[in-house]
């Protein structure tokens, strides 16, 4: 079961592109997490608490290279924390 805090950050940050070529990155995903719950007064989880609650959500990532944590096809960013997310880090 999703916890409901992964489940209201993937409805409101998360959307589903097959149009978009490279996916979401899983470390940009995370950011993405913790700016949402910055935004929202949310306690974030650690990484791989995250990664587990979005693998419980049906989410899998693709290996892209040796060393990286992978990427979230058809998958990307949306909303205002996303908006957030892109100018508080390096994207």
């Amino acid at each position: 079961m999703t916890p409901p805090q992964i489940s209201q950050f993937l409805q409101d940050c998360i959307i589903k592109d097959d149009t978009h070529d490279s996916g979401l990155d899983a470390d940009a995903c995370y950011g993405l997490y913790v700016s949402w719950c910055s935004l929202n007064r949310k306690v974030p989880l650690p990484d791989h608490a995250f990664r587990t609650a979005l693998r419980l959500a049906g989410l899998r990532t693709e290996k892209t290279g040796k060393g990286k944590k992978g990427v979230f096809q058809g998958l990307r960013m949306t909303g205002p924390a996303a908006v957030d997310y892109i100018l508080n880090s390096n994207v």
